[in-house]
């Protein structure tokens, strides 16, 4: 009788699916750090409101860096390690860091746990999954320690070697892990024009974002010709956003005086490369962003929802997803069915899932802009910017006049709920997101008639 029981049990509680699984591990650390937050020793005049708790919470975990709290001045040293935890953890993901913590002390893995890493760090095999999660905690302590050890031994100078230390650890690790928190309360403003600051920042917010998988294939390589495709897309993709990106920031903004229009053109030239690469989820910036003009912000909100590569740091529908998407397009206009790049051919279901996941990311976009119209009132543009920002996990912000803060510290608590789902949702990916809800997934055995439909 036990172990008719016991498989009875099985067959009505199915393991998670690892969707599930990271969506679960996710919201787990959310609850941990809102916990944390909420003490009074977390903020140094007094505790956070629950909901400022929770979202900065959220915010962390998602690596998104949208404030609704000056972390410099309002949360005290154990609120900021708390943040930077968080930001580790959300970054490199929470089961990859303890399914690795598990093996180091003797734990196997199951199936199950291999998919869920296999899920969690975007590889096509379970083959040497564990040695891969290895590899991406060893490139992601490399990249932190170098990031960290120049802008330690840098600011230094300016706050004593122990606080220099400290800025340089946590900027570091939020910039490798593309959140945007920073210990000043003006972000990089005023580093504008510091090549290093820019230059160090740059390069771990590039790194974090093109993906762990890119990384390791660029490491060992180590030539164009031997990478996959998925690296070469990511690669090409990313230049190519980067370089318009820099390019239109530099012509849209060279005559606004309240950002480039008074600068000498190299530091002009810098302050735009930074304003580009930072929307690809990143959320530093050296340019204020309220200052900004109407077509920027639109270039800005562009590069957000795209976001950076799969199987990194980053948010967004991801810049391999828009290649295939504008390769599958490309291909429809020429009348040739197949897609392809760099001498190999798309298969088609690798064509539905990115066209899938740009169009749950368009709609919930929208949803959630229309659901804050409702809620908050308010101009339009900021609102879709913010929203935006929250989908990218970038954590750029219109702001608010007077404070330090990002624009939704102004919103109710439902509107602060909506941003924190967007956040979730962006750091999950929309298509990851979608199957955790959707449940246990079931294949037909039957396939109905085919019918036609006029389309365009």
């Amino acid at each position: 009788m036990p172990p008719s029981v016991s498989s009875d049990s099985r067959a009505r509680h199915p393991p998670l699916s690892p969707s599930r699984v990271l969506a679960l591990s996710f919201a787990l650390l959310v609850g941990a750090g809102t916990f944390v937050l909420w003490l009074p020793a977390s903020a140094d005049a007094g505790s956070l409101s629950l909901i400022d708790a929770f979202f900065t919470a959220v915010s962390a975990v998602c690596v998104t860096g949208l404030i609704v709290v000056d972390t410099p001045v309002v949360l005290a040293p154990l609120g900021e390690a708390t943040v930077l935890l968080l930001i580790q953890l959300g970054g490199l993901g929470y089961m990859t860091i303890a399914t690795l913590v598990g093996i180091s002390f003797g734990k196997g893995l199951t199936l199950q746990e291999r998919r869920v890493l296999q899920e969690g760090l975007h590889v096509e095999t379970m083959e040497d999954v564990v040695r891969f999660a290895a590899t991406v905690l060893a490139l992601t302590a490399c990249f932190e320690a170098a990031g960290a050890l120049a802008l330690g031994l840098y600011w230094a100078d300016d706050f004593g070697l122990a606080r220099g230390v400290y800025l340089g650890l946590f900027h570091s690790v939020s910039a490798f892990n593309n959140a945007g928190f920073s210990l000043f309360s003006t972000n990089l403003v005023a580093y504008q024009g510091d090549l290093l600051v820019n230059l160090v920042v740059l390069t771990l917010v590039i790194g974090g974002g093109v993906g762990f998988l890119v990384l390791v294939e660029v490491g060992r390589l180590r030539q164009w010709r031997r990478f996959s495709m998925h690296t070469k897309l990511v690669l090409a993709m990313t230049v190519a956003l980067i370089g318009a990106g820099t390019l239109a920031v530099f012509l849209l903004e060279r005559s606004n005086p309240r950002t480039l229009a008074t600068l000498p053109a190299g530091q002009a030239w810098l302050a735009a490369l930074f304003q580009a690469v930072s929307p690809r989820t990143a959320g530093f910036n050296t340019l204020d962003v309220a200052s900004l003009t109407t077509p920027t912000l639109f270039v800005t909100m562009a590069l957000m929802f795209v976001g950076a590569g799969s199987g990194g740091t980053a948010g967004g529908i991801k810049v391999s997803t828009l290649a295939v998407t504008v390769l599958a397009l490309w291909a429809t206009a020429r009348g040739d069915g197949e897609p392809a790049a760099f001498g190999r051919r798309l298969p088609a279901d690798l064509v539905s899932r990115a066209c899938v996941i740009g169009l749950i990311g368009f709609l919930a976009l929208n949803l959630v802009v229309g659901l804050l119209l409702i809620t908050e009132g308010g101009e339009f543009l900021p609102i879709l910017f913010e929203a935006t920002s929250a989908f990218g996990t970038v954590g750029l912000s219109t702001g608010v006049a007077g404070r330090p803060v990002s624009l939704v510290a102004e919103f109710s608590v439902a509107g602060k709920l909506l941003v924190a789902a967007m956040m979730f949702a962006g750091r999950l990916g929309p298509l990851t997101l979608a199957v955790a809800l959707a449940g246990r997934q079931t294949r037909l055995r039957f396939r109905y008639p085919e019918g036609k439909v006029l389309i365009g």
